[in-house]
């Protein structure tokens, strides 16, 4: 008596579900990583101070400014954008028109004119804003 067995044919690597994995790894950290990189100007090495009590955390749609000086000039970059003390006093009213409560935090350069960075709060202060915070970094480790 013959009997009619079948072999299955060999089951292959399967890719769509290697394909789902990746992609909701993928999703996971892009949903959970911080934007902050993002919105900073890396020409701009904000100065040191000691280790503070307050919470170093970012507000909810808080607004960064990044402030620096280029040969002499005042550079202000808002998400990569280039501004002037004008263009950013309007940007700011127009925020603050939508939001009363906009928090602004200021980069400044630690090598900057404190006059270029008193005209920068200057201008914030014109255009309403009264939530303003400024960036600090931890002192290195002595070696």
């Amino acid at each position: 008596m013959k009997f009619n067995t079948k072999v299955p044919e060999p089951i292959g690597f399967q890719l769509a579900p290697m394909l789902d994995v990746v992609f909701l790894l993928l999703i996971f950290f892009v949903v959970t990583q911080k934007f902050i990189l993002n919105e900073q100007d890396l020409k701009v090495k904000v100065p040191t101070a000691p280790k503070s009590t307050e919470d170093a955390s970012r507000a909810i749609n808080e607004m960064i400014i990044n402030a620096r000086e280029e040969d002499g000039d005042l550079v202000i970059t808002i998400d990569r954008e280039l501004h002037t003390l004008k263009s950013l006093k309007e940007m700011l009213q127009n925020q603050i028109a939508i939001d009363p409560n906009q928090p602004v935090r200021i980069r400044g350069d630690a090598q900057m004119s404190w006059q270029r960075m008193a005209d920068v709060i200057s201008t914030c202060s014109q255009a309403g804003v009264w939530n303003v915070s400024f960036s600090k970094q931890m002192p290195e480790a002595k070696k």
